[in-house]
């Protein structure tokens, strides 16, 4: 049985993981918050683009088109940037080796967060560490990088491996196109092509242009934004369940400390009593 000592010594270390549990928490909701807020305001933008892409998915393509079959395809990688937040970067990388272990061509990675490029080191063909509440400036350079490499040929397709934030509780390991952004006859059953009258301001050319790039930008902010969310809600997730049970095993290691305190005084008092018979009963 641990002295009473040992007993509180190991009730303050609980007591410690106990506040540091609750500081992180309180860091990861107001995070989590703010990039709710975020993503709710930026939702209805991307839904339009969205909806460009499944209208004018075709034309948009022709703007964008891949201009090297030949080079490798890349895959991106986004975990984030700390631990401490349950299974997510566990069961997002776990995937991210199963499938770039099944890719037999050529591909280069791409890591982006401080889990994904670790657990990449020495892999990764480039790094980005991007905020753990990124807005859309934060994120340009990630942006353009992945543009310029496919549109000056050096890959033949971006792809993004990401957790999808379904829910608070819930995030899915997935793999999606980024670009090309569909195939010329993808959509052209579905969507046939626009009148001949429609007008374009100032011409088609731009207008089309200008919209592929928001598209794709939006389409890779989305994502971005959907990540960050995930790995705020699994850390709140993992530093609410942390602080619960520290807090459970404090109370209960108290209890236990009173209860052998109290034993210990019960001890004393029976021992000092025993001696004072003993003195005032001599043989």
């Amino acid at each position: 049985m641990p002295s009473l000592r040992e007993l509180r010594k190991h009730l303050k270390s609980i007591t410690t993981t106990e506040q540091l549990a609750g500081a992180m928490k309180t860091v990861s909701a107001a995070k989590f918050s703010r990039i709710s807020a975020v993503l709710e305001g930026y939702r209805p933008y991307a839904d339009t683009c969205r909806g460009l892409l499944d209208r004018f998915g075709s034309q948009l393509a022709e703007v964008m088109p891949c201009v090297n079959s030949d080079a490798p395809v890349c895959y991106v990688v986004m975990a984030s940037n700390r631990g401490l937040c349950g299974g997510y970067n566990i069961a997002l990388l776990d995937y991210a080796d199963e499938f770039l272990a099944a890719v037999t061509e050529p591909y280069t990675l791409v890591a982006c967060g401080k889990m994904a490029i670790a657990h990449f080191e020495g892999k990764a063909d480039c790094e980005f560490i991007l905020p753990d509440v990124p807005d859309y400036s934060a994120c340009a350079d990630f942006c353009d990088y992945l543009r310029s490499a496919y549109t000056n040929g050096e890959v033949s397709a971006v792809y993004l491996i990401y957790q999808d934030f379904v829910n608070m509780l819930t995030q899915k390991p997935v793999c999606e196109r980024l670009l090309p952004l569909a195939d010329v006859q993808e959509d052209a059953d579905e969507h046939p092509e626009p009148d001949d009258d429609m007008l374009y301001v100032p011409d088609r050319e731009t207008v089309l242009r200008n919209s592929c790039l928001s598209c794709v930008n939006a389409s890779l902010y989305s994502v971005i934004l959907e990540s960050a969310a995930g790995a705020q809600a699994a850390t709140l997730m993992a530093m609410r369940s942390a602080y619960d049970n520290a807090q459970e095993s404090s109370a209960a290691l108290e209890m236990v400390i009173s209860r052998k305190r109290q034993s210990e005084v019960t001890a004393s008092v029976l021992e000092t009593s025993s001696d004072n018979n003993s003195m005032s009963n001599p043989q």
